[in-house]
């Protein structure tokens, strides 16, 4: 499924982030589990920013889709690590990615529900999480590592965060806390949203329940990846 998600800005507000050098940075939510422990990071894993648009019009227009792979990565987790995708295979919820000893990966119709099951079939650790389209093309949303012969569920949900920060994280990167004021939004009932943001007055979107912002220094961790 494709979201459609329209930012309005004044002319003022586009000149100011031009002259801030900020970008614009999307995330998407996702859940993890069945079961979801205390740990910072659960599970140990990382939102990463899924885009960036680097300038922005007074009409900005971002075409999002659900995520359809799962992915495998060489990248060490870590804070600020830039996870790129190793290998990745198509895949939808209710399905398992097998991960052979060799990196290739096979999906397999027969799954958990809700979730993409990810297989690690040998005893070398990797880095696994889910691509989306955003834009140009697919890009990676999460980060999780994957344990010699184990499994990690993972399923996508109808959540995005944005928010303008200062034009110099790449995407695939793992964050862990909030550059600035961004916007969390829910298109569970509604693929095309609309919402404004003011270089002072930050964002606004009628009040309605679908949204809400997010202040800065806010956990990722905690907001992005749900039981």
């Amino acid at each position: 499924m494709q979201r459609t998600l329209t930012i309005s800005l004044s002319s003022a507000t586009v000149q100011a982030l031009s002259t801030g050098n900020l970008a614009l940075y999307g995330f998407a939510a996702v859940s993890y589990g069945p079961v979801l422990t205390a740990a910072v990071g659960y599970g140990g894993g990382y939102p990463l920013v899924w885009f960036r648009i680097p300038h922005c019009l007074q009409s900005t227009v971002v075409t999002l889709s659900d995520p359809a792979a799962a992915f495998i990565s060489t990248t060490a987790l870590s804070g600020n690590a830039v996870v790129a995708m190793s290998a990745s295979a198509p895949a939808d919820v209710g399905q398992t990615v097998q991960v052979a000893t060799t990196g290739l990966l096979t999906t397999e119709a027969s799954g958990q529900p809700g979730v993409i099951s990810v297989v690690n079939q040998g005893p070398s650790p990797w880095t696994c999480g889910l691509s989306a389209d955003a834009g140009p093309g697919p890009a990676p949303i999460c980060a999780f590592p994957l344990h010699g012969n184990s499994m990690d569920m993972i399923g996508p949900t109808a959540k995005v965060l944005v928010m303008f920060a200062i034009d110099k994280i790449p995407v695939g990167s793992a964050v862990s806390t909030a550059y600035a004021e961004g916007l969390f939004i829910d298109f569970q009932t509604e693929t095309a949203r609309a919402v404004s943001f003011d270089i002072d007055q930050g964002w606004s979107w009628g009040n309605g329940t679908w949204a809400a912002v997010v202040p800065p220094q806010t956990d990722l961790g905690a907001l992005l990846i749900t039981p």
